[in-house]
C-alpha cells in the first residue's frame, strides 16, 4: 500500500478513495490504507479508528461529488505532509476546503498509523464556516 503514501500522485488516489464510493465499501478502503490502531485528528478531535470508520462511511453517503487536489505532498522516512483544496457537494449544497495534514507511515506496510488534520470548508463563494476559529 506504499503507493498511496510514497507519491503526490498516490496520496491524491488515497484522499479521492476515501470520500468517494459507496458506504458500504467504506471499510475495505480504510483497512486497505490505514493500520488497525490508527487514529486521527480533525480540527483537534481525535477519531479512534472505528469512529474514523463510521466518519467516513457517513461521509460517503453525503456526498455526490468531491474533487480534491493535492498541492504539497513530503515524505522523508516515515513522516508524511500535505496539503489539498477542493470541492465537494455535501447533500447536494457545493462546498470548498482547505486542508492541512501530517501523518506517520508504518515502514513495512506503507499504511497510515496515525493522521493530523487541521481543514476549513464553507459554501462556495462564501467564508468557511467550519474549522476556522
Amino acid at each position: 500500500m506504499a503507493e498511496y503514501t510514497s507519491t503526490l500522485q498516490g496520496f491524491q488516489r488515497l484522499m479521492e478513495w476515501h470520500l468517494t464510493g459507496l458506504p458500504e465499501e467504506t471499510e475495505a478502503c480504510v483497512a486497505a490504507t490505514v493500520l488497525p490502531n490508527f487514529w486521527h485528528i480533525m480540527n483537534g478531535e481525535k477519531f479512534s479508528y472505528d469512529t474514523y470508520v463510521n466518519a467516513i462511511k457517513e461521509w460517503r453517503g453525503k456526498i455526490s461529488d468531491y474533487k480534491p487536489t493535492v498541492h504539497e505532498f513530503l515524505r522523508d522516512g516515515d513522516q508524511l505532509a500535505g496539503r489539498m483544496t477542493g470541492t465537494i457537494q455535501v447533500e447536494g449544497v457545493p462546498n470548498f476546503f482547505e486542508s492541512f495534514m501530517f501523518a506517520k507511515v508504518d515502514k513495512e506496510t506503507g499504511k497510515l498509523e496515525w493522521l493530523i488534520e487541521r481543514s476549513i470548508w464553507g459554501k462556495v463563494g462564501g467564508k468557511p464556516e467550519h474549522g476556522a476559529n
